[in-house]
């Protein structure tokens, strides 16, 4: 059994998740882009992953994060970023390895159903970011 995880939206917070994550993400990082899904995903379409080897956080919209229900730590990021043909999302895991990148429509948000929006996870993930953006 892995780990379980929460998905948080942007819009929904909480703010000291996303504000761990952009601490985190800070200037350019070294994606690995190995994955089999990847390599199904993108193939045979133009996808960007050239922006992919050097990821630029700033150029990217951050949408979504997962974080473990035990510890209220994100796992995987999301993000979103548009280009004169399409939107493309990329999910960033464990060690920086894109788990997955795909096209998807302008007007795609991410907010289906499972966004937690409050409750105890919520505050577990609140109350944990907001300390490790404190402790650094």
């Amino acid at each position: 059994m892995g780990v379980q995880v929460a998905r948080f939206h942007v819009q929904t917070g909480p703010e000291p998740l996303f504000a761990r994550v952009r601490q985190v993400f800070t200037g350019p990082r070294q994606l690995r882009l190995h994955g089999s899904h990847l390599r199904e995903r993108a193939g045979g379409r133009d996808a960007p992953l050239d922006d992919l080897k050097t990821f630029e956080p700033d150029a990217w919209e951050l949408m979504l994060i997962e974080a473990r229900t035990d510890t209220g730590r994100f796992v995987s990021t999301t993000w979103r970023r548009s280009y004169p043909d399409a939107d493309w999302w990329v999910v960033v895991g464990f060690r920086d390895t894109v788990r997955t990148l795909y096209q998807a429509s302008p007007g795609k948000s991410g907010r289906g159903d499972g966004i937690v929006i409050g409750g105890p996870l919520w505050d577990l993930a609140n109350e944990v970011n907001a300390k490790l953006i404190t402790d650094g």
